[in-house]
């Protein structure tokens, strides 16, 4: 199971399970992961999980930046489209998540994705 655990200014860890294949970030309440702070952008940037056509039903995970105003940081560097690790450290505005893939891209049997016949559209086979 893939996660954003993100750390309050108290140290404590807040878990945010990736449950789809696409989660946007931003300051915008329509998003999945609303933030309150005025350094992050109204839509700030996009996670997306990526099924690898190994025919394993893995899974990778990228983050792409939305042109935000103050652009979003891995591990300190800023990035534009970055293919996550596990343990990367990401930043957006003053807010600071750490991806665990504890799986490590393996989704399982119970959470395969295929396509459907929507364009972008994944479902979970059973």
């Amino acid at each position: 199971m893939a996660m954003l655990i993100q750390y309050t200014p108290e140290g404590a860890g807040i878990k945010l399970v990736l449950a789809k294949q696409r989660i946007t970030i931003g300051r915008d309440s329509g998003n999945d992961i609303s933030i309150d702070d005025d350094l992050v952008s109204k839509l700030h940037a996009v996670l997306e999980a990526v099924p690898v056509t190994d025919g394993e039903g893995r899974v990778e995970y990228y983050l792409q930046d939305q042109d935000s105003t103050n652009h979003t940081y891995v591990n300190d560097e800023r990035i534009r489209l970055r293919k996550l690790q596990n343990g990367d450290m990401i930043r957006i505005g003053m807010n600071n998540f750490r991806f665990v893939d504890e799986d490590e891209g393996n989704l399982g049997e119970t959470a395969k994705l295929r396509k459907t016949w929507i364009p972008g559209v994944f479902v979970k086979k059973k």
